[in-house]
């Protein structure tokens, strides 16, 4: 009865901070790599009041796909007292920033591995929500192969709104999880 008992204990503590291998389903996944308590959700309050939380995405989860390809995929948002940061801009620069976010993005997100190499984003999306959200959301992009590295961080370089170059510090399993989804 020890032996189960040691067993068990040992079994708990091994798997505590693990995150599952699989979900039922995409939407499970995502649930659970929304809450912040798992790790995949990072934010910061910047001086300038503006609110920046990016979340890394499972290529499993983002592609449906139990063999996804080498993608990385991060969510990037932006709010400022709880709205969108972009609707309350002075309405001259409202239309260059929404255009800098349509089509512009990719030249100041990047990922910056330990041996100072920087990998710009492949692929930056944005979806205007006009001022019906509570945030200006990017999903960024990445196709190298980074699992080699030993620290990596994701760069957003100052674009204009004087938030300056931000850097989050990206946990190496967190990036390179993928489980597997039982119901596609």
């Amino acid at each position: 009865m020890r032996i189960l008992i040691i067993l068990f204990f040992l079994i708990a503590f091994f798997s505590c901070g693990n995150p599952p291998d699989q979900f039922a389903t995409v939407n499970d996944g995502l649930q659970y790599i929304s809450e912040s308590k798992n790790g995949f959700v990072k934010d910061t309050l910047l001086s300038n009041g503006v609110e920046m939380k990016i979340q890394l995405l499972p290529a499993s989860l983002v592609q449906k796909s139990n063999n996804p390809g080498k993608q990385k995929y991060f969510s990037i948002q932006f709010s400022l007292k709880g709205h969108e940061l972009l609707a309350q801009l002075p309405r001259e620069e409202y239309g260059v920033y929404v255009q800098l976010f349509s089509f512009g993005m990719d030249r100041f997100i990047l990922l910056k591995t330990d041996s100072g190499k920087e990998y710009p984003a492949n692929m930056v999306s944005y979806q205007p929500t006009y001022n019906m959200g509570k945030s200006n959301e990017l999903i960024v992009v990445f196709n190298e192969d980074l699992s080699s590295c030993k620290t990596l961080q994701l760069v957003v370089k100052e674009f204009g709104l004087n938030m300056g170059q931000i850097e989050f510090s990206i946990d190496l399993a967190k990036f390179n999880y993928s489980p597997k989804i039982e119901q596609l």
